[in-house]
């Protein structure tokens, strides 16, 4: 049995085919449909009679939490079903539940196990990647914010984001602008989308970056994205300049955010270890101030990315 946590939540999926692309075998248009199950959230959003869970990971763990009493428990190892199964670098959940989780170069669909065990993967596309472009974060559009169906959206080493269709094609949708001082700000982790109301909603974390140096790695920023730019950007294939909505004040407090879950009126984020600080679980607020719930000394490689279905309640931003 796998150790528990002081943070406990069961965790179910079902097995998949690689033949299971978004449109179920369409390549190239975008959509994504799940017609074979998975956690199924009630009618009121997981609330009562549905299952509550954000997932998160290590390179090479997964973990589920539940975001009513941040309890997490530890699922499994990933496994592809070979003896180098690759590092697992984010995270997305569809609208039922589903779990999708990608490497620098590749998206898998994850068989997350009723009871804790190992958790199968199995490859659904190569990413078309260019030269040195290596993908770290992973989420999904919403219905309708690119495409018909549900678009997984990932980020790669530079900030950007693109559009990944069923068959690993990418469409590049924009970056995320400057600071006051004119430099870069790009992605520090992950990125979460939902509906609030009837609007497709996201957020980020986000650091300010010297042009072609470093960038900040202590005190990530939450950022709404800019959803109606990033549909503008992927319907005419020009990338926006800028998919910074707003900030959510001017730092969290915390570096190296590298996996972001929301529900109700908090933004979960999981800190990677970093030096003599250990992983750690975040609460982001409205005003973006971020908070420890628990470390996380036991995972020595820290947190890698997370993720929340698109069906979560989240509320943290105004409507």
């Amino acid at each position: 049995m796998k150790r528990l946590l002081l943070l406990a939540a069961a965790a179910s999926a079902c097995a998949v085919s690689a033949h299971d692309g978004w449109n179920q075998g369409t390549p190239g248009d975008g959509g994504f449909s799940s017609n074979d199950g998975g956690v199924q959230l009630g009618s009121d959003g997981g609330a009562g009679d549905g299952v509550k869970l954000i997932y998160a990971h290590s390179d090479t763990e997964l973990y589920a939490m539940d975001p009513g009493t941040q309890a997490i428990t530890d699922v499994g190892p990933f496994d592809d079903g070979t003896s180098s199964t690759p590092v697992i670098t984010d995270l997305a959940v569809d609208a039922s539940g589903n779990v999708w989780v990608n490497s620098e170069t590749a998206i898998y669909r994850a068989s997350v196990p009723a009871s804790p065990g190992p958790v199968a993967i199995t490859l659904v596309s190569k990413i078309a990647v260019g030269s040195g472009q290596k993908f770290y974060a992973l989420g999904f559009a919403p219905a309708g914010v690119l495409d018909n169906g549900e678009t997984l959206v990932a980020g790669d080493n530079d900030g950007v984001l693109y559009a990944i269709d069923g068959g690993g094609a990418t469409t590049e949708l924009g970056s995320f602008g400057v600071d006051k001082s004119g430099n870069p700000y790009e992605l520090s982790g992950d990125v979460v989308f939902y509906t609030q109301n009837g609007a497709a909603r996201g957020l980020a974390t986000v650091r300010s970056c010297q042009k072609g140096g470093s960038c900040s790695t202590t005190n990530d920023i939450l950022a709404e994205i800019d959803v109606p730019a990033m549909s503008a950007a992927y319907a005419s294939k020009t990338p926006a300049s800028s998919l910074k909505k707003q900030l959510l004040g001017s730092g969290t407090g915390f570096g190296r955010l590298f996996g972001v879950g929301a529900w109700n009126d908090s933004v979960y984020a999981f800190a990677r270890a970093s030096g003599s600080t250990p992983a750690e679980l975040v609460r982001i607020d409205a005003s973006g101030n971020g908070t420890v719930i628990q470390s996380f000394g036991q995972i020595s490689a820290g947190w890698s990315g997370a993720g929340v279905t698109t069906s979560a309640p989240v509320t943290i931003l105004p409507n």
